[in-house]
């Protein structure tokens, strides 16, 4: 079965998770550069795929770091029996998990100490990805119904909505304090009492339930896109975390704002999850 890249959500702003590697792996990191190697060195940041390995002879739980089809490492033993679980149902329902990955060599010929010359090539490589908590790998509820765009990832902002009953963010409330959640962005008209005039501002939606409003400014950083979008007939989604209890709650919105998306943007519109393999992963996940 062919997988589907799924690239992982995660909450790590950088590649800080070690991956182990041994001899046999310098060969695969070494054909990723280019020939002579820099004397300062180099680097490489892209995609890495995490594979569970269950018929590996040595730990069944095991989870190898793949770069353009080439095993370069391999998570540490206890790291990878914690991601195991949820990486593994992730591959059971067609998805491949993919993560930020950067790679760093040197190589250089030492030294000969008894004056008669090179001794031969010495290399060196650090693999590292970036991969959030566990908890924090995937969104709790499904994508939007019907065409829509992922916002690629921003700084945070704290979503105002005091107002929003509890039972509105109650399905996302976790043991774990916090989770990922699609969310929608939506242009909406409001009454501006101070100016008495109509103004618009973006309201965030979880499964289409308001749960609150950017200010004007802000929604001034968001709104090109979203009209960008509904004139394709495309729905603008974000990423959300949702934090805390029915005592205290709140929504952070990552996206990035219209002045920080890539020249290529968008770069394809998602279908609808009931005509996509996702769609039964995050079904099958609801139902449990």
């Amino acid at each position: 079965m062919e997988l589907i890249p799924f690239s992982l959500w995660g909450d790590a702003l950088w590649c800080g998770q070690e991956v182990v590697r041994e001899a046999p792996h310098e060969q695969a990191i070494r054909s990723l550069f280019p020939d002579p190697i820099p004397a300062r060195g180099a680097d490489l940041d892209t995609e890495a795929d995490l594979v569970p390995e269950p018929h590996n002879r040595f730990d069944p739980r095991s989870i190898a770091v793949r770069v353009h089809g080439k095993v370069v490492g391999y998570l540490p033993r206890d790291d990878a029996h914690r991601y195991h679980p949820v990486l593994s149902d992730l591959v059971a329902q067609g998805l491949q998990p993919q993560v930020p990955c950067h790679l760093w060599v040197s190589e250089w010929e030492p030294a000969d100490w008894d004056g008669k010359g090179a001794q031969g090539t010495e290399f060196h490589a650090s693999v590292a990805v970036a991969l959030g908590q566990p908890h924090m790998l995937m969104p709790v509820n499904l994508p939007p119904p019907g065409s829509f765009h992922l916002l690629p990832p921003g700084s945070g902002i704290v979503v105002p909505g005091s107002e929003v009953h509890p039972d509105v963010l109650a399905p996302f409330f976790r043991a774990e304090g916090e989770c990922w959640a699609y969310a929608t962005m939506h242009a909406i008209e409001e009454e501006d009492s101070f100016q008495d005039r109509h103004r618009i501002v973006v309201e965030i939606r979880l499964d289409d339930e308001p749960v609150g409003r950017l200010s004007p400014r802000l929604s001034a950083e968001f709104l090109p896109a979203i009209h960008y979008l509904a004139d394709m007939r495309a729905e603008t989604a974000a990423r959300v975390a949702v934090r805390g209890d029915r005592c205290a709650s709140e929504v952070t919105l990552y996206a990035a704002r219209s002045h920080d998306l890539p020249a290529t943007w968008p770069d394809g519109l998602a279908r609808s999850p009931v005509a996509s393999p996702q769609w039964h992963y995050w079904a099958t996940k609801e139902a449990n």
